[in-house]
């Protein structure tokens, strides 16, 4: 599979070792750089679910959004329950797409 948007040079794995040392903290950027390693690793044909890089992105976004916490407690079942209800909020009431 081909990715022709990928940025030109991108490396995954240099990219993970700036995501975690210092310890990036904008989790929109890590967000982002997943994906485009995500795509790289499809691009290359290797496990997304293997592969170094990607786990330790994975890694620092969970660190940013306190997945610990999540799991660790009731508070996944109060997540849920949040999105249901905002999903169904916007289901009656629809607003304006953003722009991805």
């Amino acid at each position: 599979m081909s990715f022709p948007h990928l940025p030109a040079g991108y490396d995954r794995h240099r990219a993970a070792l700036d995501i975690v040392d210092p310890g990036a903290c904008n989790p929109s950027g890590v967000a982002l750089a997943l994906h485009t390693a995500c795509r790289q690793a499809i691009a290359e044909g290797v496990s997304q679910r293997d592969d170094p890089a990607i786990r330790l992105m994975g890694l620092q976004l969970a660190s940013l959004l306190n997945v610990d916490r999540i799991l660790d407690s009731e508070e996944y079942g109060r997540l849920i329950e949040q999105c249901r209800a905002r999903a169904e909020e916007r289901e009656r009431n629809p607003r304006p797409e953003i722009a991805a």
